[in-house]
């Protein structure tokens, strides 16, 4: 694990050690060593060194190959060590061969095609100094960020927008339709970020930048056609739980204790119990975010539950070797007053600096103990523990009709999410099947709004129309709601696909904090897996999420198994905000002075709302605490020298 910088340049000065000092110096992630640096004519490379597995301690960034043709800058984790080593003919036996080794003995080997080979959390620069091409290369789930900028003769990268900002040549302007669509969470245009020509590079793609120009391909695509018959349920829990375990255990990989996050759901508690029976009989730490005892909640929703400590005092019971700790605090964090140093470190606003806060107490006694590495289970929702609703909607198409109509009764018995038939047939059945437009129409005439981001996001009207934002967002095809015909499969891949802003949080949080997030649930092979195999595996006798019900039987308890409810994030967010409420108001009379804030925020709506003050509703829980970071990060660009 690293963080990298680069530049190369065809028009101009060699690139020089100063030219790359800035960037070197914003690289702020705890616990990095000292930078070292690769130049030769128009191209250099910085990379400073994190200390996470054993084999860091053996790795000598930049590589360089044998015959000094190759130069190599890895960020990242290969996990398919032993299956690369035996194909290139290189015992792994002992922990002296380093990630970034191997990788550039895969390069050597197989150029463009050794990407396609890869497994594990990785981005990383090849440049080739015979053909004087750079590539970057970003893994096939986009789990580690890489940014670039294109200037005239030149290409500048980085994995963190600080380092990127700092090298010369970038400019540091910041992109007003990146600010508008993240306001409206509109993720349907992923490489754009929130500085101009600052590009976010592709998942699973390959970029090549020589003489010629920048040029992008696509190294693997899930195959939807793709498809695994096996002969029994059985089989199928039994091939789960391989892949399962199979990504956790090339994820334990650290050569200091580590943690993971956990909840009574079946995703981040699958990761923390498979963890725990590997390691056992060591000890594992894991850390799960509560309200604080005896605190006064609202009730939660037909769907949601507020208290995660009845189901891991369970699962504990389940797993002597799993130390689970409760994190909370009746006070709003730091970060959530002063997000400033959130800032500094990751070059970028939050979508919910809100629930970060509420994680931080978690994290912070992992950082306490030393941990670098945090497991985590936040993906599973698109293919582990993916519900299968929508497959209702493709029995519909397919003519299966008494089937479609024993799931819908039976699935709403159950009322998973606290749908119950009648929704379950108009959400997953009717809705799929209706054109976008007259369900716009609808939506306008019985809420008075044909967008559904109206409700809860505070960007000012006028600049929004003036942009054209509601033509923009929707040729991309950004609708929460209307999500057209797309099949049960395609919504797996939608959801893969939609988040690229929280993978960039995930990269400001190890800036922040210098801990290292992985999530098994995002392993290629796993999610190829869950892909491939049909459909009723995820929904059948109306029992949903089946296949991870069934293949977690044997580590967590039935009341997590057989729960159609979910945990919710920050239960306590009108109390967190109620105590931030005195300071806002002020806060929002100076951020009118800054003239960026006022042309992107609608301040009188933001203003309204902390005087009013509703007890619930999107307006307070979602469109304030987001509308007031960006306006806080629009002023710290303005007013910081980064």
């Amino acid at each position: 694990m690293s963080t990298i910088a680069g530049i190369v340049r065809h028009i101009g000065e060699a690139v020089t050690p100063f030219d790359l000092a800035a960037a070197a110096k914003r690289m702020v992630e705890p616990g990095l060593l000292e930078a070292q640096y690769w130049t030769q004519d128009g191209t250099g490379f910085a990379v400073r060194q994190s200390l996470v597995t054993h084999e860091d301690l053996m790795e000598r960034q930049p590589w360089v190959s044998a015959d000094g043709r190759l130069v190599l800058v890895l960020d990242g984790r290969i996990d398919n060590r032993e299956e690369l080593g035996a194909a290139l003919g290189i015992s792994l036996q002992a922990e002296t061969v380093p990630d970034g080794w191997l990788l550039l003995q895969a390069l050597e080997r197989w150029g463009e095609a050794a990407p396609a080979r890869l497994v594990g959390d990785f981005v990383f620069a090849l440049w080739d100094t015979q053909r004087r091409c750079l590539l970057l290369v970003r893994d096939q789930m986009g789990t580690r960020s890489l940014y670039y900028y294109r200037g005239h003769g030149f290409l500048a990268f980085a994995n963190t927008f600080p380092a990127l900002l700092a090298l010369p040549g970038v400019p540091k302007t910041v992109d007003e339709l990146g600010i508008a669509d993240f306001l409206i969470l509109n993720m349907h245009h992923p490489e754009n970020t929130f500085y101009e020509n600052v590009r976010r590079m592709p998942k699973s793609s390959i970029a090549a930048f020589d003489r010629k120009g920048l040029s992008f391909s696509t190294y693997w695509t899930p195959n939807p056609a793709k498809r695994l018959r096996l002969s029994s349920d059985s089989e199928y829990v039994e091939a789960a739980r391989e892949q399962l375990e199979r990504a956790v255990a090339c994820r334990l990989r650290a050569k200091d204790p580590i943690a993971s996050h956990i909840s009574g759901g079946l995703d981040s508690s699958a990761v923390a119990t498979t963890a725990a029976r590997l390691l056992a009989p060591n000890r594992l730490f894991a850390v799960c975010s509560v309200p604080p005892e005896g605190m006064e909640l609202p009730p939660p929703a037909p769907a949601w539950y507020n208290d995660e400590r009845p189901y891991l005092r369970e699962i504990a019971a389940l797993h002597p070797n799993l130390d689970i700790h409760l994190a909370s605090s009746s006070e709003p964090h730091w970060i959530e007053k002063d997000p400033s140093a959130f800032f500094e470190a990751g070059g970028m606003p939050a979508r919910n600096i809100t629930n970060i806060g509420w994680f931080m107490p978690g994290r912070e006694l992992a950082e306490n103990l030393g941990i670098k590495v945090l497991l985590t289970g936040q993906a599973g929702n698109a293919a582990w523990s993916y519900d299968g609703l929508r497959s209702m909607s493709d029995m519909f198409r397919q003519g299966r009709w008494l089937r479609l109509g024993r799931e819908i009764y039976l699935t709403g018995k159950r009322a998973p999410f606290g749908y119950g038939w009648k929704r379950l047939l108009k959400t997953e059945v009717v809705r799929p099947l209706l054109p976008t437009a007259l369900l716009r129409w609808h939506r306008r005439m019985k809420q008075g709004q044909a967008e559904l981001w109206s409700a809860f996001s505070m960007i000012n009207p006028a600049f929004a129309s003036e942009i054209n934002l509601y033509r923009r967002s929707r040729d991309a095809g950004y609708d929460m709601i209307c999500t057209g015909s797309m099949d049960s499969q395609g919504v797996m891949l939608s959801m893969l696909n939609r988040n690229e802003h929280g993978k960039d949080i995930l990269t400001a949080m190890r800036s922040l904090g210098g801990i290292e997030s992985r999530d098994p649930l995002l392993d290629r092979r796993l999610v190829e897996f869950f892909l491939s195999i049909p459909q009723d595996q995820y929904l059948k006798d109306g029992i949903a999420r089946r296949l991870a019900r069934k293949a977690l039987s044997d580590r967590l308890p039935p009341s997590v198994l057989e729960k159609e409810r979910i945990g919710m994030q920050n239960p306590e967010i009108l109390s967190r905000l109620d105590k931030l409420r005195e300071d806002m108001g002020g806060e929002i009379a100076g951020l009118a002075e800054i003239p960026l804030v006022a042309r992107c925020i609608d301040l009188p709506r933001l203003e309204k709302t902390v005087s009013d003050w509703p007890k619930q509703g999107p307006a307070v829980t979602l469109a304030l605490p987001r509308a007031l970071n960006v306006a806080r990060f629009l002023r710290w660009v303005e007013q910081s020298d980064f």
